[in-house]
């Protein structure tokens, strides 16, 4: 076979398409400069098979062997990683913000001032027993005391629920993310029947998935056929391909009735994961609304119930204008029962306070140990009490200061929280015997008017009966209520300081990747002008080789 005309015409066709498929890829990459998750996509050119004579071979000219996008898996892989940890960083951040700001001094409920306004007051009725306006002044403080008390209490139940709402609107995201990514999945696999990529589906599927990753946290398998399968670190699937497991929602009766995060399988199996999720804002929503929050709401409120035991038992000492004594204060400490909802017996358990003076403000776990026995674990201290034989229906007494009475029959394993400090700030008030008649504060010690019972109060301002868990009425405690308190706000400024300083951290680490993303995947205007004009050149000289084979055949066509 020799040369001729035709071979060069096709030669130069090739070259020609080519070339304009080449310019139609740098416009798409110029165009999609700003689209976040773009990749920029290169053309690769190949020569086309080459055609025998009795020279050799020659070639036939150039073709498209495919156009590819610039992406770097290892570094997806980072960026994924360091995303579940920014969602929950950012998360923790913004609670903490929130937590600081309620405990704030300068926040118009500081309960330090209200704690110094009271005993200011209660100085006041020691000065002068049986005054009208230092016993009217002193419920005031004693009301504005509680209202303190309340609305810390509240505010922080309030911060959990709208933790509890926002998880809520997390699975709904998650689950619309898995859905699309499943579409893509499919999509991607449809349009790449050949060795050719779907690249644009490919970015959008990728923007997904790290979308997805400041949620929950993910492992990324990328499967033979283009799809993709996603997994919660302990492998738990979230996307197998075209299948998504759905999440959901149910709520935990042992947590105040919070939700719990629940997965689905295409059957329709319920498996609870909430103990499973260990990164993203999901986890950081977990963790602050059953950990950090409710630590806080732990500490606050074993401070006022220990308060409240504290004053009261001073205070039923004495004597009030009227002659009465033995009387509380403020409202006295109940013992809350919660039974555990899990539990397979009926027991029940009922319980008062045995010994009102003493009764433990730590919270406490009953578990059962046989029918008629059971084992103590103080929650607060994390300490076994011991185990415990009791008789159905009888009632006896706890070295804690509980009298209980256990009905029904136990299970084995079953559990029954009791606690007199639950949601003791939020149920903080002055006793309405007090509260209707400040006749009733027993200022006196010895006689009505003494005032002697009153200095007792007052010296419980300075008085070391809490440390870092419980009370200790002997007052061989670490902190003043007032210093307690103190360390329950330092400790959350250090914690919201700290939070900022690790999210501006992860944040500085995740924007330095995607740096590195975009030096590698990203447009560069300068490198897509040059290509064009490069690109452009090349499409010309193809375009002036068609005009000279239209001259060969001209020639030819003159000379027949």
């Amino acid at each position: 076979m020799t040369s001729n005309i035709f071979s060069i015409l096709n030669t130069a066709k090739l070259g020609l398409l080519s070339q304009q498929l080449a310019i139609e890829v740098t416009g798409q990459n110029i165009s999609n400069v700003q689209t976040e998750g773009y990749s920029r996509q290169e053309i690769n050119f190949e020569a086309t098979n080459p055609r025998s004579f009795s020279l050799g071979q020659l070639g036939t000219g150039v073709r498209v062997a495919g156009i590819e996008r610039s992406h770097d898996e290892f570094l997806f892989s980072q960026i994924l990683g360091e995303g579940d940890a920014l969602g929950r960083f950012e998360v923790r951040k913004d609670v903490f913000d929130q937590l600081e700001i309620l405990l704030s001094e300068n926040g118009g409920q500081s309960l330090n001032q209200s704690l110094s306004k009271f005993f200011s007051g209660v100085q006041d009725v020691s000065a002068n027993p049986t005054g009208l306006p230092e016993r009217s002044n002193l419920v005031s403080e004693a009301k504005n005391l509680a209202s303190v008390f309340n609305n810390l209490g509240e505010s922080l139940f309030q911060i959990q629920q709208n933790l509890d709402a926002t998880i809520e609107v997390e699975v709904t995201r998650i689950n619309s993310l898995t859905e699309e990514i499943a579409s893509l999945n499919k999509a991607i696999h449809a349009n790449e029947p050949t060795a050719f990529s779907a690249n644009d589906l490919r970015d959008k599927r990728d923007l997904k998935v790290k979308e997805l990753s400041e949620l929950i946290d993910l492992n990324f398998v990328d499967e033979q056929d283009g799809q993709i399968s996603l997994t919660l670190s302990d492998g738990t699937p979230l996307v197998l391909q075209s299948t998504v497991f759905t999440l959901d929602t149910s709520i935990n009766g042992n947590n105040k009735s919070f939700k719990d995060i629940v997965i689905q399988d295409p059957a329709g199996n319920s498996t609870n994961i909430t103990s499973s999720i260990s990164g993203g804002s999901l986890k950081g929503y977990l963790e602050m609304r059953d950990t950090e929050v409710e630590v806080l709401r732990d500490k606050l409120d074993r401070l006022g119930a220990g308060f409240v035991q504290e004053f009261n038992n001073i205070h039923q000492q004495g004597f009030g204008i009227d002659g009465s004594t033995g009387n509380d204060f403020f409202s006295a400490l109940t013992p809350t029962v919660v039974t555990n909802t899990s539990n397979t017996g009926s027991a029940t358990l009922a319980a008062t306070n045995g010994d009102p003076a003493n009764i433990s403000v730590d919270k406490f776990e009953i578990t059962f140990t046989g029918s008629n026995s059971f084992s103590l674990s103080n929650l607060t201290t994390g300490v076994n009490e011991g185990t415990f034989n009791f008789t159905t229906g009888t009632t006896f007494n706890l070295a804690n200061g509980f009298a209980v009475t256990i009905s029904g029959t136990a299970a084995v394993g079953d559990k029954i929280k009791l606690s007199v400090s639950e949601s003791a700030a939020r149920n903080f008030s002055v006793a309405s015997g007090v509260s209707s008649n400040s006749n009733k504060i027993a200022a006196g010690l010895n006689s009505s008017a003494d005032g002697a019972n009153a200095l007792e109060l007052v010296e419980l301002q300075s008085k070391l009966v809490f440390n870092s868990i419980s009370v200790d009425s002997a007052g061989s405690g670490s902190f003043t209520f007032d210093e307690f308190y103190g360390s329950i706000v330092s400790t959350i400024g250090i914690e919201s300081f700290s939070s900022q300083s690790t999210y501006s951290q992860q944040e500085g680490i995740l924007l330095q990747l995607n740096t590195r993303r975009e030096s590698i995947s990203g447009v560069s205007i300068d490198e897509e002008m040059i290509n064009m004009i490069k690109f452009q050149q090349a499409y010309n000289a193809a375009a002036r080789l068609i005009g000279v084979v239209d001259e060969l055949l001209d020639t030819v066509i003159s000379q027949v």
